[in-house]
């Protein structure tokens, strides 16, 4: 079982559950971020000129109801609550002193494989504000359950994943899920 989760402070948030009824909004974040992507891009071809920052859409899970105990419960019975998740700058992998401006977390609501395949969920007191989740595998096991995952939170529900690193967006429905689950994740 994994203990604890760290990640790079820049693969926070990049691949996200909203409640459908922001899909619009989230549509259009995406489309924002690519054509930011495109314009931005130097000329030599490596890396961006400006950096773009994503809004989330105005409606939240909490407007929509989402309860915390709830969305854990269906996420519990999947993948084990892992309570310890830190989010820095790829130097504070290393022990040594915190990084400043680092996201530690000692009650985190993330339940996870490993830290290649998790669902983050984001409290507002005692109802979820949002939920992004990683998916660097291709193991099949880990993909049906992270599978699995969204469709217990899309019953609790409705919603509509956005996918920053991959670029693609749509409802959490077979059809969609299907093509979602069959490309590379790491792509």
């Amino acid at each position: 079982m994994v203990e604890a989760i760290h990640i790079h402070e820049d693969d926070w948030g990049m691949r996200n559950l909203y409640p459908l009824a922001a899909a619009d909004e989230a549509s259009n974040a995406l489309s924002a971020a690519r054509a930011a992507s495109e314009r931005n891009r130097d000329p030599s071809g490596f890396g961006w000129t400006d950096l773009h920052v994503f809004e989330a859409p105005s409606v939240t899970y909490a407007d929509r109801g989402l309860r915390l105990g709830d969305a854990a419960a269906a996420l519990e019975a999947l993948m084990p609550r892992v309570r310890l998740f830190n989010a820095t700058v790829g130097a504070a992998f290393e022990p040594g002193p915190q990084d400043p401006y680092g996201s530690y977390e000692t009650e985190a609501w993330c339940f996870a494989l490993d830290e290649d395949c998790f669902v983050k969920l984001e409290p507002q007191d005692d109802l979820v504000e949002g939920i992004w989740f990683e998916l660097r595998t291709d193991e099949a096991t880990a993909l049906a359950t992270l599978r699995t995952a969204f469709e217990r939170l899309n019953a609790l529900e409705p919603s509509y994943i956005v996918d920053y690193w991959r670029d693609v967006a749509g409802p959490v429905e077979t059809e969609f899920l299907d093509c979602y689950f069959a490309v590379d994740p790491a792509a």
